[in-house]
């Protein structure tokens, strides 16, 4: 399957997050816990969920996984222990929007890594690619929840 890849220069990009390692299907306690921490008055602040995914499922054991369960917040969201703040620079950025259930996206990475990035001419910025999910989960049904894979690129 091919997709469509679009370059885009995106302003920085802080995330609030909290650490997690394992499956990364099995990130949704840290999503829950994260919502937990986040007083009600901070919630102005949060803009869309994200997740970070540090390692490659295709050469890292399942258990040994690192990610982070974030959201995307303004400068206003005052960070405090346990969570974590993570940036992303201002930036080229490849990003692919995946429209379906969160199955697909071990083989939206996989044709992304393996057969548009050595294509493309790209480099990478060495950062972590993340994913930001663009409408809650919970709400639409599993074909209609819309993520997008952002792949930080040199300008």
């Amino acid at each position: 399957m091919a997709y469509e890849v679009e370059i885009r220069t995106l302003p920085p990009v802080r995330l609030v997050g909290l650490a997690h390692t394992g499956p990364y299907p099995a990130v949704a306690p840290v999503f829950q816990r994260l919502v937990s921490l986040i007083p009600e008055p901070s919630w102005t602040e949060v803009e869309h969920p994200a997740m970070i995914g540090h390692d490659n499922p295709r050469t890292v054991p399942a258990e040994d996984l690192r990610s982070h369960a974030c959201f995307i917040v303004g400068e206003g969201f005052v960070i405090f222990p346990p969570l974590e703040e993570i940036r992303y620079p201002a930036g080229r950025y490849a990003i692919l929007t995946i429209a379906g259930p969160y199955d697909q996206l071990p083989e939206a990475y996989r044709w992304l890594a393996q057969e548009w990035y050595p294509a493309s001419g790209e480099a990478p910025r060495g950062l972590d690619r993340y994913e930001v999910y663009l409408n809650d989960p919970f709400e639409p049904k599993p074909g209609n929840l819309l993520t997008e894979i952002r792949l930080p690129l040199k300008d």
